[in-house]
């Protein structure tokens, strides 16, 4: 008789759980995926890639001048960045936009951290970007260890770098 398809399914999914289980990750792995090794242009021209930070820890933040709770969300990012710019860097991608219309954002809502550009959305995909805004905290080993799909407020953004990038230290 015929496999059903169900149990075809059931059977790979317990492989794979069998698999995970055994694959003796120790606690000095990366605590989620790495940063992807692309370099993208700067806002001031150069290009440098989120690998060159390594060694800090960092929110990443995808944004759009297209996207309004891109937009409203960006002044509460400038804020937490300034109460934590010696412990956590801050990066903005500016993913599939117009040059002009990102800078006149960026020159609008005053912030001052780092700006990156991904005209073709290429670091979007390498993210795996859902939803827009999207915002990545990455460890100082180069991990993503949470991904927030959506509009942020500055309480939601401080207590998730106090959870995940600062580690006790002195709260955002």
């Amino acid at each position: 008789m015929p496999r059903s398809p169900f149990r075809l399914v059931a059977a790979a999914l317990a492989s794979g759980v069998i698999l995970a289980a055994c694959s003796g990750q120790g606690a000095d792995e990366l605590a989620g995926p790495p940063v992807p090794d692309r370099t993208y242009e700067t806002f001031e021209g150069g290009s440098t890639s989120l690998e060159a930070f390594e060694g800090e820890p960092m929110v990443v933040n995808f944004f759009a001048s297209w996207c309004p709770p891109c937009v409203a969300e960006m002044p509460d990012f400038e804020r937490v960045h300034l109460a934590v710019q010696d412990r956590v860097r801050f990066v903005g991608l500016n993913t599939q936009d117009n040059l002009a219309a990102a800078q006149d954002l960026v020159e609008r809502t005053g912030v001052t951290y780092d700006i990156g550009l991904d005209p073709d959305g290429e670091l979007f995909r390498d993210f795996e970007v859902i939803a827009m805004p999207s915002t990545f905290f990455v460890d100082a080993d180069g991990a993503v260890v949470h991904r927030h799909a959506g509009l942020m407020t500055e309480q939601q953004l401080r207590d998730l770098v106090d959870e995940h990038l600062l580690d006790g230290d002195q709260a955002a």
